[in-house]
């Protein structure tokens, strides 16, 4: 099975690239500079790779950005998923979709189901539900939807990372919202399960995917800071409405992951646990970063 991986310069495809090579699976894993899958040739640069198997990573992630540049978001988020599902019906091969909590409105106390209501409240949010709907118009027969939340890893630019660089080059303290509450979902366990899946019988359609258990933005800076050995007392909750951003931020964004369960796929662990695997690497990584400047 030879995969194909777009977006490919992200964390998740990074990850997605070390698990399919543990795993001894052939891949192409291409960047946007070699894959811009928003553009007019990208079903055809698509097809011509021949793969067996599609996992589309690329996306407009930066939330706040999206609300002032929403063409920009548009055109990845939702004509270049457009793209990506019209190449794959044309190979007739399984197609992997990424998307997002952010497809919700944030306003709830209980997880949210496969089918509750999407309402998204963001530009980036409203964007990866128009590309949800446009693939599932197109080629709904082959994609499966995965919905994940908070990924972190070694790879890129990250909350974790962020929130460990802190810790460990200055002595300050910091502020992080309490009042937020979603999944830290380790994007390496996610690439693992991206692999499960593709070795399953299970049929297409949409999941949610994400690490187990919740917390606040204020509750995941802590464990980061105990896990690597700093001083938790150094973060501060705060609240956010004393948090300035552009876009507006989930409330409540925990996502049910019974449907992924019910059909035999492996259950990912608590955040928690992700969290203390993942630490070791991602503090040798935020260390050597911060070392060569």
């Amino acid at each position: 099975m030879s995969w194909l991986i777009t977006g490919g310069s992200g964390q998740l495809a990074l990850c997605l690239t070390d698990s399919l090579t543990r795993e001894g699976q052939a891949f192409t894993s291409l960047s946007k500079r070699e894959l811009d899958i928003s553009t007019t040739d990208s079903v055809s640069k698509i097809v011509g790779q021949s793969p067996r198997i599609i996992v589309n990573c690329a996306a407009y992630t930066a939330v706040d950005k999206a609300e002032s540049k929403p063409d920009s978001a548009q055109t990845v988020n939702t004509l270049g998923a457009k793209n990506v599902a019209i190449a794959a019906k044309e190979l007739g091969v399984p197609l992997i979709h990424i998307s997002t909590d952010y497809v919700f409105s944030g306003e709830s106390s209980i997880p949210w189901q496969i089918n509750s209501p999407t309402q998204p409240r963001t530009t980036y949010g409203k964007t990866k539900l128009s590309g949800e709907r446009e693939i599932n118009n197109i080629y709904p027969e082959g994609t499966f939807i995965l919905r994940t939340a908070w990924l972190y890893s070694r790879y890129g630019t990250n909350f974790a990372k962020s929130i460990l660089r802190k810790a460990i080059t200055s002595g300050d303290a910091l502020k992080v919202v309490n009042d937020q509450i979603g999944q830290p979902t380790l994007a390496s366990e996610l690439a693992d399960q991206i692999f499960y899946l593709s070795k399953s019988q299970a049929n297409p359609g949409t999941y949610h995917v994400t690490n187990g258990g919740e917390a606040s933005w204020y509750e995941f800076a802590r464990e980061i800071f105990l896990l690597s050995g700093h001083d938790p007392s150094r973060v501060n909750p705060i609240s956010s409405s004393e948090y300035e951003s552009v876009a507006h931020r989930p409330k409540y964004s925990v996502l049910d992951n019974s449907v992924w369960d019910s059909k035999g796929l492996p259950r990912m662990s608590d955040w928690e646990d992700a969290l203390n695997r993942a630490i070791p690497e991602i503090r040798d990584q935020v260390e050597r970063e911060a070392h060569n400047g």
